[in-house]
């Protein structure tokens, strides 16, 4: 009888216990490796806290935690480099800012396609339409293509991230600063927060062309692929948008920009930085054999080294012969492209990135300047040589070498002089040196781990699932309002008017006075 009850206490207690967990629904829709990184840390962070997550993704572990179930969205990537339409990251590099601004929104669009055609996609939307989520979160860095899923799940309350730092757009979403925008650089531009008049100008320009075409086109573009993909009674993509309670965005005014920020847009630059593990033996060892040191290179999870071609791959490697007192691990995905690689030179396709940069020998960093990887050689104390390709990598290669951090190279002129000279340069400035500690100082002086602000604010929502409080108005207000052209508009309407007005009257004056002019004549 005694077992009995136990038995029967252990199911009951299984029960109670499951009802009460609550369920996590992550989003992320965007073709990105380095954006799974930055989101799988938060998912991660809430199933250890035992929050049961279903991550739909178009990168998936293959071995996940507990609590942590991928759903893989497997045509994506597929879509995007071998489809019809073929991106070229090393092209998407010659662009100008504003070129950009349609490559990457065409990137997203390209993306929603392969949503649309992925398996994974179907096993969400067979999900039981009762299947209660208790929130949302949504990497909103591309277009809405996943906002789709809200009405499924009677509309959980939702809250946004994004690795692309704080993007222009997340005012449009949940409001903020607009004005704002003219003196925060655009992310294509290589621009600081110093800029001067024509400077603002053109920034002002970029990003109220980047505001509009999201606005009118690629929001109805999306809105579009979103009815295909999930039914026609699917509300519009703007506003499953702006139903965001709260934005997680990867910023943080020590290495990005003072920003003034709505209460609903938190920073959480950095949380992908965890405490350093230990390498494994082979790496470290190498890593140690360095007389003088070792430098790492990477060129991010988009870019693939071995697409530089010949020519810049031997120049590479002969500056770093060059330097035999260090040795160069270099993460390149196609290790037998390379023959007599030199001695001091070892080339792996993945790499531990944040746990190499913790260690005490890597004296330098050459980075395409990606915003994850600028966070962790500056969080680490490392120095850069910076080799920016595209979108915000510019805009971050231009703020650490302003910061006295970096020093910049282009990857389509690059030489074996001009790099020996970058390497010569980076490895022997006291100045840097000193810079890119205080800066990592700085960095590192929070009052909590950014990652523990993140999954404060996400438990903070999940109690709280209308924070109604923290919305700005300017949501409300649209693209002309938010920006107070309507507001402009009406003041030179005014100021036409007026100006009619004295026109008309200063003409009946002057009728007047030659009226009056005339008859006095003629009475004389």
């Amino acid at each position: 009888m005694k077992s009995f009850s136990f038995l029967f206490f252990l199911i009951f207690f299984a029960i109670v216990k499951s009802e009460a967990v609550k369920n996590i629904l992550f989003l992320n829709g965007v073709a990105s490796p380095s954006h799974f990184i930055f989101n799988k840390v938060i998912a991660e962070g809430l199933a250890k806290r035992g929050y049961n997550v279903t991550f739909v993704s178009l990168d998936v572990d293959q071995e996940s935690s507990k609590n942590l179930h991928y759903i893989h969205l497997e045509n994506v990537y597929a879509s995007i480099y071998n489809g019809s339409v073929f991106i070229d990251l090393l092209e998407l590099s010659k662009e100008s800012s504003l070129e950009s601004i349609f490559s990457y929104y065409n990137y997203g669009i390209l993306t929603c396609e392969g949503i649309g055609k992925s398996k994974g996609l179907e096993i969400i939307k067979n999900y039981p339409n009762d299947f209660k989520f208790d929130l949302v979160i949504h990497d909103y860095s591309c277009q809405p293509c996943l906002l789709g899923l809200l009405p499924k799940f009677n509309y959980p309350p939702l809250i946004g991230v994004s690795a692309f730092n704080n993007p222009s757009w997340t005012v449009d979403i949940v409001g903020g600063d607009k004005l704002g925008l003219t003196v925060k650089p655009f992310y294509g531009l290589h621009y600081n927060n110093d800029m001067n008049f024509i400077q603002r100008l053109h920034n002002g320009f970029i990003n109220f062309v980047d505001s509009f075409y999201r606005e009118y086109f690629v929001i109805p573009t999306t809105d579009k692929q979103i009815k295909k993909i999930f039914g026609k009674s699917t509300p519009y993509a703007g506003d499953l948008d702006k139903m965001t309670a709260i934005m997680l965005v990867n910023s943080n005014p020590v290495v990005d920009f003072a920003e003034s920020l709505p209460p609903n847009i938190i920073e959480v630059g950095g949380l992908q930085i965890k405490e350093a593990k230990k390498l494994p033996d082979e790496l470290n060892e190498f890593i140690e054999k360095g007389k003088k040191g070792t430098v790492l290179m990477s060129l991010g999870t988009n870019m693939r080294s071995d697409s530089l071609g010949e020519t810049k791959i031997k120049s590479i490697l002969e500056a770093f012969e060059y330097f035999s007192d260090y040795n160069f691990l270099w993460k390149f995905e196609t290790s037998e492209m390379i023959e007599n690689l030199p001695s001091n030179v070892m080339i792996k396709d993945w790499l531990p990135q944040n746990d190499i940069l913790a260690h005490k020998s890597i004296k330098a960093f050459i980075t395409h300047c990606g915003l994850l990887s600028t966070h962790e050689a500056i969080w680490h104390g490392v120095p850069m040589i910076a080799v920016p390709l595209f979108g915000d990598q510019h805009r971050n290669a231009f703020k650490s070498v302003s910061a006295g951090i970096a020093v910049k190279i282009d990857i389509h002129s690059v030489t074996t002089k001009k790099l020996k000279n970058a390497i010569y340069e980076i490895l022997n400035s006291e100045k840097i040196k000193k810079n890119i500690q205080e800066k990592s100082k700085l960095f590192k002086d929070q009052p909590e781990k950014p990652l523990e602000r993140a999954l404060w604010w996400c438990e903070y929502v999940m109690r709280n699932p209308k924070p109604y409080h923290l919305r700005l108005p300017e949501v409300k207000l649209g693209l002309l309002g938010s920006h107070f052209l309507d507001i402009q508009f009406l003041i030179l309407t005014l100021i036409f008017l007026l100006f009619i007005i004295i026109k008309k009257l200063h003409k009946k004056l002057y009728d007047f006075k030659i009226n009056f002019e005339m008859q006095r004549k003629k009475n004389k």
